[in-house]
């Protein structure tokens, strides 16, 4: 028979428990709404900043100036420390200014893969499944009060991340990969940001100037033999759960700029969050190579598949890439 002390603790604990999930479930869609206004700041705000990539011993910075206008989102990168360059982004290229390279580098942006803020767009409602999502403290990243929001792998196969997002613009001020143990294996941080409204500075205002570069002076360096049509020559056997089919090309044979390009497939994966490529190509003369790299949170799984070489690159741990990479397999007939 339950003492009237042992029905107080247990009438406690039915009654505690609900509000402990509910607490939960309201903390997340909390974190979900911070993502989604982090993610309508991507598209929209206007900005110029100083950012600072950490990783190991090494630090980048650059200077960033990011402005709406009515042709879409405009930006403009100049290295400030290592090697001097710049890259400038509108909506139709992308130009990379080098030192020592006669003639601007031109990408075509429409080709360009969506980065981890589109991916995430797409899936926000469903990385609950595979992370644990929560609010902590409110701190300022460069001068501007950010709400913290800590996500953590509910697997081995995927980092964590801390997000400082700006309370009021929603502009990602700070991000940090975490490993399993805790450690930070990179970090981008604002040292200064300053955001602008409807008036821009004339030095700003220049970037909207901007038109495509001409074709005829530039190396161009995107290829019209790429293709999306979903069918390829390979399999990939083993995705851990929750990374889904995010994007495939194929290159067939090609002549550009009088040297011949090998043919290649390139299947992207993705959570959500974290992404994983996995590139395949003919093997060249120098034969098969295998290994593994790791630069900050970027890792890579090199190996080789009959007469292919395959390359497994993401910001997931090497695990998760080795266990992709050795599930690839040579399928002719397969549609992916």
């Amino acid at each position: 028979m339950q003492t009237a002390s042992q029905r107080f603790i247990w009438l406690l604990l039915v009654f505690s428990m609900p509000m402990g999930l509910s607490y939960a479930a309201d903390e997340s869609m909390l974190v979900k709404a911070w993502l989604a206004k982090m993610i309508k700041a991507e598209h929209s705000v206007s900005y110029q900043g100083t950012l600072i990539y950490r990783y190991s011993d090494e630090m980048v910075a650059m200077n960033i100036v990011r402005t709406q206008s009515d042709n879409g989102m405009l930006e403009h990168l100049t290295s400030l420390n290592g090697t001097p360059g710049e890259v400038v982004r509108n909506p139709h290229q992308v130009t990379c200014l080098l030192p020592n390279v006669p003639m601007p580098l031109v990408y075509d942006n429409l080709k360009i893969k969506k980065g981890a803020v589109e991916m995430l767009q797409h899936r926000i409602d469903e990385i609950e499944q595979y992370y644990q999502l929560s609010l902590a403290e409110v701190t300022p990243v460069a001068g501007r009060m950010s709400q913290k929001v800590v996500i953590k792998p509910r697997d081995k196969y995927r980092y964590g991340y801390q997000f400082w997002i700006d309370q009021q613009s929603g502009l990602l001020l700070k991000l940090e990969h975490l490993a399993a143990d805790g450690r930070i294996m990179e970090q981008m941080i604002y040292s200064n940001v300053d955001i602008y409204s409807e008036a821009l500075p004339p030095e700003v205002r220049e970037l909207h100037a901007i038109k495509p570069v001409d074709g005829n002076s530039v190396a161009q360096l995107s290829s019209p033999q790429v293709k999306n049509d979903g069918a390829n020559n390979w399999t990939v056997k083993y995705i851990p759960n929750g990374f889904a089919l995010a994007d495939y090309q194929r290159r067939n044979n090609a002549q550009q700029n009088n040297e011949y390009q090998m043919p290649f497939e390139h299947i992207v994966f993705s959570d959500g969050l974290a992404s994983v490529s996995v590139f395949i190509e003919k093997q060249g003369k120098s034969g098969p190579f295998n290994g593994v790299s790791q630069r900050g949170a970027m890792n890579a799984y090199i190996a080789s598949v009959d007469d292919y070489q395959v390359v497994v690159v993401g910001e997931v741990p090497l695990e998760t890439l080795e266990l992709i990479g050795e599930s690839v397999r040579h399928s002719p007939e397969s549609i992916h």
